[in-house]
């Protein structure tokens, strides 16, 4: 016995010799890489993989038959990059046990890992099973699958499946374990309404033997609708005082798709007067609508195939109970915008039972977006695209049953730049030599590109290199009186606009020309020689009466008395009248023509008759207004 005791420990010793000749280190014998093989189906091969070695090892991979072939030994080699080796299912036969081993061999020396045992049922992998697609109708949705290559195989062992399903934007998935799981078919509970899963299964072998098999490429489906839940957002455009004439719209918010639970047909929109009878009904898609004149109140439901939602009711009355008032906005970079406000209502007033906070672009008067804040509350953080220089109005509302009221718009700038423009219309008027009055026009709106803080004047003399800068004026003012010009001299202007972001582009350069020393001298000389006889005028037009008199008094009677036209006299009219009479008795007699020369004999013929002047008459009415020839010497 103890001879047999010696040889073996003999030969134990000169195998490690061998051993250390060949160079694997004492101890390396069990030395483990993590080497692990499993039959794959349907591909129906075996991989062994084993932990990543140097790469400057060999790896070798050897097996041995225990049943069929146990003094058979079989190796095959890896490349030097791959830590996994496939070998087919020929090599190895089902019901036989086999022993795996890995050695590598490099610079270090050999090292061996653990032999690992397995028959190839105790290794098998399961290929994953197919889904079939899920069945969904309304009472529930069902989950089948099938797994045709592992029946070939293994047609008298069955497999455990277990399930998990993920909503299409989530990222975590929910198990359902193998004893939970029906292997005929499973279904699915408590899935939300109108959403988009994923399922996928994978399978054990039923012996509790192997591994398990890969999940199933997903198998997507959408749940069965469902009456949509909650109520609308309902709200409604007011016109801005400079656009009156604009017809109000009904808006509300669509539902997202938690709360749809389904594809939304139409919304039923009813329109009421102040005595709750419907003036309007319509179905129409979203989401505005215009509101007619009559209308007081609106009511709006959204529609799907399952149901509806209850109606939401809006006032459209505007109240003269409190508003907010005091109304900040202040932008904050990469988030939106902060709006606060104040109020304080009057005691014994109703209490608003909300907010509103709605904005809008200014320069379209599009109406962006609202929201709601309950009552106690004083700010909001707005959030949405804002875009930079773009000019908004903030405005709060206090919403009451019977209407609501706002604070007067608040113009905002998610980000100021400096204005794209100068001040328009710039124009100038001489007070004096040595004063002009400057007034201009606001810089346009779209032009702005963010809240005015002043206005900038540049003055320069043709006598000078650099500008005289006025600054700052008030963004709210619209003109500048500069003091202190030189008379009759040429100036050039130009202004310039600043917001918190700086200052902006100059105006165009206006011209202008002051006054001379003396004209001042003139238009006032002017002016009182103009002034001296207006009231000249004026007084000769009161003391008319006075002054006539006057003259009557001093001037002689010639001077002021008026003279008859003895031309005009009613004796010399008649003494005319005759004359024509006596005119038209008179025949006419045509000149006759010149006789044909012949003897010419003189005859005296006797003076014809002298005709006697008619003496001429006198009414004695001219008496009364001739002078006589005393009266004129004595005047002379």
């Amino acid at each position: 016995m103890s001879g047999t005791m010696k040889s073996r420990w003999d030969a134990a010793w000169l195998l490690l010799l061998a051993l250390k000749a060949f160079g694997l280190k004492e101890g390396d014998q069990d030395a483990s890489v993590g080497l692990q093989c499993l039959w794959i189906l349907p591909n129906n091969v075996v991989n062994c993989s084993w932990s990543a070695l140097d790469v400057n090892s060999t790896p070798v991979l050897f097996y041995q038959s225990h049943k069929y072939h146990p003094g058979q030994i079989l190796q095959e080699q890896a490349q030097q990059e791959k830590n996994w080796l496939v070998t087919g299912k020929g090599q190895l036969m089902l019901g036989d046990l086999y022993s795996v081993w890995l050695e590598t061999r490099g610079a270090a020396g050999m090292e061996a890992s653990e032999k690992l045992n397995f028959s190839l049922d105790e290794i098998v992998k399961p290929p994953a099973p197919d889904l079939d697609p899920v069945a969904v109708s309304s009472s529930g949705v069902t989950v089948r699958w099938t797994n045709p290559h592992w029946s070939e195989h293994f047609a008298h062992q069955t497999l455990d499946c277990e399930l998990r399903y993920k909503t299409s934007k989530d990222d975590v998935w929910t198990c359902l374990d193998a004893e939970d799981v029906s292997q005929e078919g499973h279904e699915l509970e408590d899935l939300d309404p109108f959403t988009l899963y994923e399922v996928q299964a994978r399978c054990f072998p039923g012996d509790g033997q192997g591994f398990w098999s890969e999940w199933s490429p997903p198998q997507p489906f959408r749940t069965p609708e469902a009456a949509p839940l909650g109520q609308l957002d309902v709200w409604q455009k007011v016109n801005l005082p400079e656009n009156p004439e604009q017809k109000r719209h009904l808006l509300w918010k669509a539902l997202d798709q938690d709360t749809a639970r389904g594809n939304i047909l139409n919304y039923a929109v009813d329109f009421l007067d102040n005595h709750k009878t419907i003036v309007a009904s319509l179905v129409c898609v979203c989401c505005n609508v215009s509101v007619p004149a009559s209308a007081s109140y609106a009511q709006v439901s959204a529609c799907n195939s399952a149901g509806k939602t209850p109606p939401a009711i809006l006032s459209l009355e505007q109240t003269d109970l409190p508003g907010p008032w005091e109304v900040r906005v202040l932008p904050i970079r990469s988030l939106g915008l902060n709006v606060t406000w104040k109020f304080s209502p009057s005691a014994g007033a109703a209490q608003p039972e909300q907010y509103v906070v709605e904005w809008r672009e200014e320069v379209s008067s599009e109406l962006l977006n609202w929201t709601r804040r309950p009552v106690g509350c004083s700010t909001v953080l707005l959030r949405g695209d804002f875009r930079p220089k773009e000019p908004y109005l903030v405005s709060v509302y206090a919403v009451y049953a019977q209407g609501s009221n706002s604070s007067a718009p608040v113009r905002a700038y998610f980000q100021e730049g400096v204005p794209s423009a100068g001040p328009h219309a710039v124009q100038d008027r001489s007070i004096s030599s040595t004063v002009s009055l400057i007034s201009w026009e606001e810089i346009p709106l779209a032009n702005r590109s963010g809240l005015l803080t002043h206005y900038t004047i540049y003055l320069k003399p043709p006598t000078s290199r650099s500008p005289k800068v006025y600054s700052p004026i008030g963004a709210t003012e619209r003109s500048y009186t500069l003091e202190g010009l030189e008379p009759g001299m040429p100036y050039q202007l130009w202004m310039t606009g600043s917001t918190s972001a700086g200052e902006g582009i100059a105006s165009p350069v206006h011209h202008f020309r002051t006054h001379g020393a003396h004209w001042q001298i003139f238009v006032a000389v002017l002016l009182s020689v103009g002034f001296l006889l207006l009231l000249a005028v004026v007084v000769m037009l009161i003391m008319r009466t006075r002054v006539l008199s006057f003259c009557h008094k001093v001037l002689p009677l010639w001077c002021w008395e008026r003279v008859p036209d003895p031309g005009h006299s009613l004796v010399l009219v008649k003494m005319g009248v005759q004359g024509a009479a006596l005119a038209k008795e008179a025949p006419y007699q045509a000149p006759a023509k010149p006789p044909e020369e012949t003897d010419v004999l003189e005859i005296t013929e006797p003076a014809p008759p002298q005709m006697i002047q008619p003496a001429p008459v006198f009414s004695g009415y001219e008496k009364h207004f001739i002078p006589t020839r005393e009266e004129l010497q004595r005047l002379a």
